[in-house]
């Protein structure tokens, strides 16, 4: 199994987990504020992540500083805009307009990366992105509204976190890189809670272990993960794996929420799926003839 192909494969587990974080992160906040639960989410996530890999700190030095500020500002953008954008909107529409960041990736690359797209790519994006808009239209709710707005934010504050991502793991340590920007996120969350919002007060059992679902599998581990694996895969690629995480979003919100997938979901999920196995045998395609 090529570097490439596992790479491929753990972020496919990464967007499960994301998917279920939807509704994890909709259960949370039912007892406790927005940016409390990112605070303490990204905190139990970065000392988790400490403390497994404690020897590896020895090595952070200043030139990791910059891009740990600058993915960790775009990604606390993520999650401000998603965590309270969600509260506004249902959890498959959120995973919708978060999964939008499958078409800003290429429009930026192309502005940022001067990236030249084949038509395979572009068709898996184009076939991605009517999936996404298929599975949206599952919900009762179809009015736009100031949720969806700033979830879409949040899509573009992931587009430039996966692109900037990309380009730092090339020159840093991609745990390290992973672990420095978690605890900055950590540290922006607790700053917001504690000017905006009052302290967490009768939080219930099944809220905390959703917000701890989160932290461990959500976040450790999920950042851990595409930090590392960026160093094998391209930015677009990473984007149009995680297309199938509104898909888990929807298909966990059906389970947990009983938020309504209907004809159109499955029509859009079976797109977004398309568009992945367009992507794959794009990419096996490629590395077939190099070899």
């Amino acid at each position: 199994m090529t570097k490439s192909l596992r790479a491929d494969l753990s972020l496919l587990l990464v967007t499960i987990f994301w998917g279920a974080g939807f509704p994890a992160t909709k259960i949370a906040l039912q007892t406790m504020t927005p940016f409390y639960h990112i605070g303490i989410r990204f905190t139990v996530a970065s000392l988790l992540l400490a403390i497994l890999f404690y020897k590896k700190l020895r090595n952070i030095n200043k030139s990791l500083i910059k891009p740990a500020l600058i993915l960790s500002s775009l990604l606390f953008g993520v999650y401000a805009f998603q965590t309270v954008g969600i509260q506004y909107t249902t959890a498959s529409k959120s995973s919708f307009f978060s999964g939008l960041a499958v078409l800003l990736v290429p429009i930026f690359s192309i502005l940022y990366l001067k990236t030249k797209l084949e038509l395979k790519t572009i068709i898996s994006v184009i076939t991605a992105t009517l999936g996404l808009f298929l599975l949206s239209n599952t919900s009762t709710d179809t009015n736009f509204n100031i949720g969806d707005f700033l979830t879409i934010l949040c899509s573009i504050c992931y587009a430039w976190q996966l692109l900037f991502t990309g380009t730092y793991v090339q020159k840093h340590d991609a745990t390290l890189l992973a672990i420095v920007q978690l605890c900055f996120v950590s540290l922006y969350g607790m700053v917001f809670a504690v000017i905006s919002e009052p302290l967490p007060k009768d939080i219930s059992m099944v809220s905390f272990w959703s917000l701890m679902f989160s932290a461990v599998f959500c976040t450790a581990f999920a950042f851990w993960m595409q930090t590392t694996a960026q160093k094998f895969t391209s930015s677009l690629h990473v984007a149009l794996i995680f297309t199938l995480e509104p898909v888990f979003g929807a298909l966990t919100s059906f389970l947990l929420l009983d938020e309504i997938i209907g004809v159109r979901g499955i029509i859009g999920g079976i797109f977004i799926i398309s568009a992945m196995l367009i992507s794959e045998l794009q990419w096996t395609k490629k590395q077939t003839t190099s070899s």
